[in-house]
């Protein structure tokens, strides 16, 4: 039997409903940066997708060099933003939870 790796460590924190809460609560109030940082389920490897307050006040999402389909969500990336917008971070980790990779951990600034 194989060692869990660290994304087998972090998709199970992140399938109990509470883990998602909490990262949720890392979200400051009224936020114009978060810092998405994720596991890759093939190779553990860190990535870091940034959500942006733009002059509009709208979310936007900056992959950081990689392409969307790199992180395998099952929504369009306007989905994401949407939820973001409406102040709905618990389904914006669950959205990216559903692709390859896994939320590890949020960091926000106001």
């Amino acid at each position: 039997m194989r060692k869990p790796s660290e994304y087998d460590k972090i998709k199970k924190l992140n399938s109990e409903h509470d883990y998602v809460n909490h990262l949720a609560e890392q979200v400051v109030e009224d936020a114009r940066e978060i810092q998405i940082h994720t596991v890759a389920g093939m190779c553990d490897n860190r990535h870091i997708l940034t959500l942006k307050k733009n002059v509009d006040g709208d979310f936007k999402l900056h992959r950081n060099g990689q392409a969307y389909s790199n992180f395998g969500i099952k929504y369009y990336q306007y989905e994401l933003e949407w939820a973001a917008d409406a102040g709905d971070f618990v389904r914006v980790f669950e959205m990216i939870n559903s692709g390859f990779q896994v939320v590890e951990k949020v960091k926000s600034r106001a």
